[in-house]
Protein backbone atom coordinates (compact mmCIF):
# COMPACT_ATOMS: atom_id res chain seq x y z
CA UNK A 1 0.00 0.00 0.00
CA UNK A 2 2.77 2.33 0.85
CA UNK A 3 4.36 1.50 -2.40
CA UNK A 4 1.10 2.59 -4.48
CA UNK A 5 0.76 6.12 -2.81
CA UNK A 6 4.69 6.78 -3.33
CA UNK A 7 4.02 6.21 -6.58
CA UNK A 8 1.21 8.37 -6.92
CA UNK A 9 2.56 11.25 -5.87
CA UNK A 10 5.90 10.37 -7.84
CA UNK A 11 3.85 10.34 -10.91
CA UNK A 12 1.65 13.56 -9.96
CA UNK A 13 5.08 15.40 -8.94
CA UNK A 14 6.58 14.20 -12.61
CA UNK A 15 3.61 15.30 -14.79
CA UNK A 16 3.23 18.51 -12.91
CA UNK A 17 7.42 19.24 -13.82
CA UNK A 18 6.79 18.00 -17.54
CA UNK A 19 3.96 20.19 -17.74
CA UNK A 20 6.22 23.19 -16.43
CA UNK A 21 9.09 22.52 -19.02
CA UNK A 22 7.00 22.05 -21.51
CA UNK A 23 5.21 25.26 -21.09
CA UNK A 24 8.84 27.25 -21.22
CA UNK A 25 8.81 25.72 -25.36
CA UNK A 26 5.95 27.50 -26.12
CA UNK A 27 7.29 30.40 -25.51
CA UNK A 28 10.20 29.90 -27.73
CA UNK A 29 8.20 29.75 -30.89
CA UNK A 30 5.98 32.88 -30.62
CA UNK A 31 9.10 34.99 -31.30
CA UNK A 32 9.07 33.65 -35.27
CA UNK A 33 5.67 33.67 -35.39
CA UNK A 34 6.13 37.56 -35.06
CA UNK A 35 8.16 37.61 -37.49
CA UNK A 36 6.10 35.83 -39.78
CA UNK A 37 3.21 38.38 -38.78
CA UNK A 38 5.63 41.21 -39.20
CA UNK A 39 5.89 40.00 -42.43
CA UNK A 40 2.23 39.25 -43.61
CA UNK A 41 1.58 42.91 -42.03
CA UNK A 42 4.11 44.44 -44.69
CA UNK A 43 2.55 42.60 -47.51
CA UNK A 44 -1.04 43.88 -46.72
CA UNK A 45 0.30 47.21 -46.44
CA UNK A 46 2.16 47.02 -49.74
CA UNK A 47 -1.45 45.82 -51.35
CA UNK A 48 -3.04 49.05 -50.14
CA UNK A 49 -0.17 51.21 -50.98
CA UNK A 50 -0.23 49.22 -54.84
CA UNK A 51 -3.79 50.28 -55.73
CA UNK A 52 -2.88 54.31 -55.86
CA UNK A 53 -5.70 55.69 -58.01
CA UNK A 54 -7.16 58.59 -57.15
CA UNK A 55 -9.87 61.63 -58.79
CA UNK A 56 -8.24 63.98 -56.24
CA UNK A 57 -5.79 65.16 -54.27
CA UNK A 58 -7.37 64.73 -51.13
CA UNK A 59 -7.90 61.21 -51.83
CA UNK A 60 -3.93 60.83 -51.28
CA UNK A 61 -2.89 59.78 -47.73
CA UNK A 62 0.28 59.61 -45.44
CA UNK A 63 1.17 56.87 -42.99
CA UNK A 64 3.91 57.06 -40.68
CA UNK A 65 5.31 53.28 -40.44
CA UNK A 66 7.44 51.74 -38.29
CA UNK A 67 9.80 52.71 -35.20
CA UNK A 68 13.33 53.33 -35.75
CA UNK A 69 15.70 53.20 -32.73
CA UNK A 70 16.37 56.25 -32.71
CA UNK A 71 13.46 57.86 -32.66
CA UNK A 72 10.46 58.56 -35.36
CA UNK A 73 9.21 56.16 -38.46
CA UNK A 74 11.23 53.97 -40.26
CA UNK A 75 9.11 55.03 -43.36
CA UNK A 76 6.38 56.87 -45.24
CA UNK A 77 4.07 55.39 -47.63
CA UNK A 78 1.21 57.00 -49.80
CA UNK A 79 -2.19 55.34 -50.36
CA UNK A 80 -5.64 56.38 -51.50
CA UNK A 81 -8.48 56.52 -49.97
CA UNK A 82 -10.75 55.64 -53.38
CA UNK A 83 -9.58 52.26 -53.08
CA UNK A 84 -9.02 51.56 -49.13
CA UNK A 85 -10.68 52.91 -46.13
CA UNK A 86 -8.23 55.19 -44.04
CA UNK A 87 -9.33 53.47 -40.46
CA UNK A 88 -8.18 49.92 -42.34
CA UNK A 89 -4.40 52.02 -43.81
CA UNK A 90 -4.17 53.34 -40.00
CA UNK A 91 -4.56 50.56 -38.09
CA UNK A 92 -2.70 48.40 -40.03
CA UNK A 93 0.48 51.36 -39.97
CA UNK A 94 0.00 50.80 -35.94
CA UNK A 95 0.31 47.13 -36.30
CA UNK A 96 3.24 47.14 -38.08
CA UNK A 97 4.93 50.02 -36.22
CA UNK A 98 3.82 48.01 -32.54
CA UNK A 99 5.04 44.96 -33.92
CA UNK A 100 8.56 46.89 -34.75
CA UNK A 101 8.57 48.63 -31.11
CA UNK A 102 8.60 44.63 -30.16
CA UNK A 103 10.75 42.87 -32.42
CA UNK A 104 14.62 41.95 -31.62
CA UNK A 105 15.61 43.34 -35.35
CA UNK A 106 14.42 46.69 -34.39
CA UNK A 107 16.28 46.69 -31.53
CA UNK A 108 19.56 45.68 -32.69
CA UNK A 109 19.45 47.60 -36.10
CA UNK A 110 20.83 51.23 -35.29
CA UNK A 111 20.25 53.36 -38.64
CA UNK A 112 19.62 56.88 -38.08
CA UNK A 113 19.67 58.26 -41.22
CA UNK A 114 17.06 61.07 -41.68
CA UNK A 115 13.22 59.18 -43.42
CA UNK A 116 12.46 62.97 -44.82
CA UNK A 117 8.02 63.45 -44.25
CA UNK A 118 6.89 63.59 -47.84
CA UNK A 119 3.27 65.52 -48.71
CA UNK A 120 0.87 63.13 -51.03
CA UNK A 121 -0.73 64.30 -54.35
CA UNK A 122 -2.65 63.17 -57.34
CA UNK A 123 -0.49 63.57 -60.13
CA UNK A 124 -2.15 61.64 -63.29
CA UNK A 125 -4.89 60.15 -61.64
CA UNK A 126 -2.28 58.49 -59.20
CA UNK A 127 -1.15 59.29 -55.40
CA UNK A 128 2.53 60.37 -55.12
CA UNK A 129 4.96 61.21 -52.34
CA UNK A 130 6.34 64.65 -53.00
CA UNK A 131 9.11 65.03 -50.33
CA UNK A 132 9.23 68.05 -48.01
CA UNK A 133 12.32 70.02 -48.55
Amino acid sequence: MVRSSTFKKLFITTTVLASIALSGCETTTSGSSARVDLGDLNDQLNDIVSNNSCTASFQCKVLEVGERACGGPSRYVVYSTLNNTQEQAEQLAERITAAEKSSEQALTVNDCSPVLPVQSLCISQQCQAIEIK
